[in-house]
């Protein structure tokens, strides 16, 4: 804070010193005198996510004040796990608290003339940041899946090119073999960071064994279901037709 001394007079050698002007000198000793033994106080500020309430430690806080240089607090570890800044004088600071990824917050405070210490928590609201969905096309689904991860997107749903939801365990015994075929959102897609990405994968073909329909023709009932027995198939509903 900027002192306001009071008027003192240039003089030379062997010029007299006025009443006025020695007065002058004693009070801008007294003021120099009190502003040093002026009580100073200290502020302490918790700055989290505001969504998890986790503690962020890369975070900025600087205080500014009229007549006052900027003052940065200084983050401390361990059991404070807060910023903190000493030594504040007594005034009203614009604090600006900023993190990369959160939007800046501002607000006022008083630092008092008591010398006590501030104690202050502030919520930072997260960015909403987006960035290019990978390519997985061809990925083998463990590869896409960590993929996925690496880039800050959330693996949602898996369904394999039969149709098939993929459960957690499906996608643990598939997932050395199976491979992206599609995704939702598609390939460089501005996806908001921590959003889901849905999958269409591979499957291993699935074949339906065809046998031959004996013919069947002028048998009886107990011919139609040995004959159909044989072949591997079984007699379904019939009807009797009067000749």
């Amino acid at each position: 804070m900027a002192i306001t001394h009071p008027p003192l007079i240039k003089s030379t050698p062997g010029d007299p010193i006025t009443a006025e002007g020695w007065n002058n000198i004693i009070d801008a000793i007294k003021t120099l005198y009190a502003e040093h033994n002026r009580s100073q106080g200290a502020l302490t500020v918790e700055v989290r996510n505001g969504k998890d309430k986790s503690i962020l430690k890369d975070a900025t806080v600087t205080l500014i004040a009229k007549d006052i240089p900027p003052q940065i607090a200084v983050y401390a570890g361990g059991k404070v796990q807060s910023y903190i800044a000493h030594d504040l004088n007594p005034a009203e600071y614009q604090m600006m608290v900023e993190a990369e990824t959160y939007d800046s917050e501002e607000r006022k405070i008083i630092i008092k003339e008591d010398g006590s210490t501030l104690e202050v928590t502030v919520d930072m609201t997260q960015t909403i940041v987006r960035k290019p969905v990978p390519n997985l096309f061809g990925l083998k689904l463990a590869a896409a899946k960590e993929t996925l991860k690496n880039a800050g997107f959330l693996m949602h749903r898996v369904i394999d090119s039969h149709g098939k939801d993929l459960s957690a365990d499906d996608i643990d015994k598939v997932g050395a073999e199976a491979k992206v075929i599609n995704q939702v959102p598609e390939a460089n897609f501005s996806h908001t960071i921590g959003d889901p990405v849905d999958l269409l994968v591979s499957a291993k073909a699935a074949f339906v064994e065809q046998v031959t329909v004996p013919e069947l023709k002028g048998m009886t009932l107990n011919e139609v279901r040995a004959a159909l027995k044989a072949a591997n198939l079984v007699l379904g509903d019939t009807n009797t037709i009067e000749a």
